[in-house]
């Protein structure tokens, strides 16, 4: 019945008015040049496609619009598996009401956007939060956005919480938060922002998945800074604590050509309660 219910919705949305018919298709392809350094590397000038994104999107009202994405990436680097596999990022409604934005289907997670959007570099890595596995980058759900007044901002999702690549696997939901103050994509423009975000998952009857993160950012016209300090605490048999630590700049060289200089720090400590077992990247 669930699923039932929620072509209903889909249905609607894509029938109403005759607008539906005029969509906004773009496509986003990351293409990469390798050269291998090692003596009898076997990968040395390779080209290829890193990762592709084919959004259409179409909004057939004021109030009410729709967005299907596609993310095409490769199958399993760390398995070997280096085949081009589509999955469905992105498949929801949005509704837009003096209280606020409802969005309904497969959306992005609120967890760790604006942190990724502070580094603006997504081609090259992936955000903190998504490279140590602390969040998904979407989910299936139902979710709120809001603004409040010129500078906060906040939205809350109910979600499976087994991210867009895999199926509801139990009956417990996920409940992901984001507070922010200031601007949300420092990538496009200048100023500053302020954050916290937190989820919790249970993932039995006595035990959970909890992460909060605290963030920040500042822009000017010459480059950006970022820092963001998230846990992750899984409860069980013995409970684990997971801690990233991140920095991030950008600097725009004076050279009259579209070229920045990137810097990264990523410290991710796999359980605080034991020592030297850190990660710097």
């Amino acid at each position: 019945m669930r699923s039932f219910a929620l072509s209903g919705i889909l249905c609607a949305v894509l029938a109403v008015g005759p607008a539906c018919r005029a969509y906004d298709f773009s496509g986003l392809i990351f293409y990469e040049y390798s050269h291998d350094a090692t003596k009898g590397g076997t990968e040395d000038g390779r080209f290829e496609v890193g990762r592709a994104y084919l959004t259409l999107s179409e909004s057939p009202t004021e109030n009410v619009s729709y967005k299907l994405q596609l993310d095409v990436g490769r199958a399993g680097s760390d398995t070997g598996d280096m085949a081009l596999e589509a999955y469905l990022k992105t498949a929801s409604a949005s509704w837009k009401t003096d209280w606020g934005t409802f969005i309904f289907g497969m959306q992005g997670m609120n967890m760790f956007k604006v942190q990724e959007s502070t580094f603006g570099n997504r081609f090259l890595s992936k955000a903190l939060m998504d490279e140590h596995k602390f969040s998904s980058s979407a989910d299936m759900g139902l979710g709120y956005t809001n603004r409040f007044g010129e500078l906060f901002s906040g939205s809350v999702l109910v979600t499976n919480g087994e991210g867009y690549k895999k199926p509801e696997s139990d009956k417990y939901k996920k409940i992901s938060l984001q507070v922010l103050a200031g601007e949300a994509a420092l990538s496009k423009h200048t100023g500053w922002n302020a954050g916290v975000v937190y989820s919790m998952e249970p993932i039995s009857k006595d035990d959970s998945r909890t992460v909060m993160g605290l963030f920040g950012g500042y822009a000017i016209e010459a480059g950006r800074l970022g820092v963001e300090f998230d846990t992750k605490t899984t409860t069980g048999a013995t409970d684990i604590t997971e801690q990233i630590i991140g920095l991030y700049g950008v600097y725009k060289l004076p050279v009259g050509l579209p070229m920045e200089l990137l810097a990264q720090v990523d410290l991710m400590d796999p359980d605080t309660n034991t020592d030297k077992d850190g990660e710097t990247g």
